[in-house]
């Protein structure tokens, strides 16, 4: 990884690739990580602006008539997906850069998702209307159930919701994009990113922000509140396994604990819905409340 961040070419071509290649796309965001921490900013921007220009050209060139004729633009939509990742990778490895904060970052990620979610609430102002009819032909592409058998109100409250979904998505893989481009740079002080992760605390303007959130939901603003509830969730997610991952290590728990916590995960959305809830409680609990404590502050 340390020659890919030395080498342009290959790592512009590995960006484009992460992206076409979905299952990658955290690796391309911590490529781009790397490579604003280690570069700085005008490296990282040539190799994003190059890269969203190499990724446009080649979906429009591999498009099908079809695609255009439906209505859909597939190149616009690569570029909108890469840029928000890339962008916010970047933001991420620039503020690593001049900052040497974790916190800071991950603060600032929440931010810019939570922007993105106002962004996408003033184009699409009824995500409802909008995400309804695309939901239903993705049920009835994937072979499931039918919306008529599903709880009622169920998915037009899913519809709502898009807005803050996709940017939770978003703000979870540039999370993920942060540890693992600190990882791949692993090195003497490789303990101490690790330590300032277990350390993450979001503050107490996110917390008030999360608050009002869900005064708007009550109020009946599922589309808004929800949303801008599910980002923030998203990043108290992050607070809560850092609280768990701490605990473990102040307590010296067994090696296998892992598979307690994340096993849940595997075991579909209920289970994996619960922990989650669980870890945004918990971290959003330790922003007011102090619960990463050594055992000589505890009484």
């Amino acid at each position: 990884m340390r020659w890919l961040v030395g080498n342009r070419g290959a790592r512009i071509v590995a960006l484009v690739l992460s992206f076409l290649l979905s299952l990658t796309n955290v690796l391309g965001a911590a490529l781009v990580v790397m490579s604003a921490r280690r570069s700085g900013w005008r490296s990282a921007v040539v190799d994003v602006v190059v890269a969203l220009a190499l990724l446009g050209a080649l979906v429009q060139f591999t498009s099908n008539d079809a695609d255009t004729a439906s209505g859909t633009l597939p190149a616009v939509t690569a570029l909108l997906g890469a840029g928000a990742l890339w962008v916010g990778a970047l933001a991420g490895g620039l503020l690593l850069r001049r900052f040497q904060s974790v916190d800071l970052a991950v603060q600032a990620l929440v931010i810019l998702a939570l922007l993105g979610v106002l962004a996408m609430s003033l184009v699409i102002p009824d995500p409802r209307a909008h995400w309804q009819p695309v939901l239903e032909a993705l049920i009835r592409a994937a072979g499931l159930p039918q919306a008529d058998g599903l709880p009622a109100g169920w998915l037009g409250t899913m519809a709502a919701l898009m807005h803050g979904v996709m940017g939770a998505s978003l703000l979870a893989t540039l999370i993920l994009a942060l540890i693992l481009g600190l990882w791949f740079e692993r090195d003497a002080t490789a303990g101490d990113w690790r330590c300032r992760f277990l350390e993450l605390r979001l503050g107490r303007v996110l917390s008030v922000a999360a608050g009002l959130a869900a005064v708007l939901v009550l109020a009946g603003s599922t589309a808004l509140g929800g949303g801008t509830l599910v980002v923030l969730a998203t990043g108290f997610v992050a607070q809560g396994l850092a609280v768990v991952h701490w605990t473990a290590d102040q307590r010296s728990w067994p090696r296998l604990w892992p598979l307690a916590l994340y096993g849940p995960l595997l075991l579909g959305a209920p289970p994996a819905g619960f922990l989650l809830a669980g870890l945004a409680v918990t971290g959003l609990v330790d922003n007011g409340f102090a619960l990463r404590r050594p055992r000589s502050n505890v009484v």
